[in-house]
């Protein structure tokens, strides 16, 4: 159900069969990476293995997603798929390892967790860590290669279909509304760090006088 939903929700904004297909082939492999390592690791599918599995499907996609549009970008705007792919994937590799490194550094603190709580969700932080570094292993080598094959510049002489063009219009109405309060942020500029630093402020109090076990 997982996979099926993440698959739906990439095909709604990517709109096309190869990007989606290229995208979605990072699933399968990552977690089956994943976990083979695991059973290296001695870990078994229990609850929590699961649940981290489960949380991962919608990581792991995100690398491959960054890849393929700068792939394709550079593909619009006239290159080879070969050379799209090799400039693609040499421009974002940097972002791909920051991203996937800044995910999975969010474990860190359940890795070193103490008591009974830190042996439980031990094997949670590592199946996801792992999900994530895979995923990003993934996005530098099989999702390039892939793109090189498959993806093509679009030639604008087919029309597109009904769902096509409804998917096209809520994405441009969120483009739309995305605009607006961007352009709103940026002329109120002092307000938006005011908040910022009142939104700070709030977090470390709160953090202050909320209960703790």
């Amino acid at each position: 159900l997982t996979l099926a939903l993440v698959v739906m929700v990439v095909f709604l904004f990517l709109r096309r069969f190869c990007p989606t297909f290229i995208a979605n082939v990072t699933v399968p492999l990552a977690l089956s990476g994943t976990v083979a390592v695991m059973w290296l690791l001695g870990f078994s599918i229990d609850n929590l293995s699961l649940m981290a599995i489960t949380i991962s499907v919608g990581f792991v996609v995100d690398d491959a997603i960054v890849v393929i549009e700068n792939v394709q970008r550079f593909i619009e705007a006239g290159d080879s798929s070969m050379g799209a792919a090799f400039r693609g994937a040499r421009q974002i590799g940097f972002t791909v390892v920051s991203m996937s490194l800044s995910l999975a550094a969010v474990f860190i603190p359940l890795l070193f967790m103490g008591g009974l709580i830190g042996r439980l969700f031990h094997e949670f932080a590592v199946t996801v860590s792992l999900a994530i570094l895979v995923s990003g292993v993934i996005s530098l080598t099989l999702t390039p290669m892939l793109c090189s094959r498959l993806l093509r510049a679009e030639t604008g002489t087919n029309r597109p279909g009904r769902f096509s063009r409804i998917c096209e219009r809520g994405y441009q109405g969120l483009l739309r509304s995305y605009e607006a309060g961007l352009k709103w942020v940026l002329r109120h500029q002092h307000f938006t760090l005011a908040l910022t630093f009142l939104t700070m402020a709030a977090t470390v109090w709160l953090y202050t006088v909320v209960p703790k076990g």
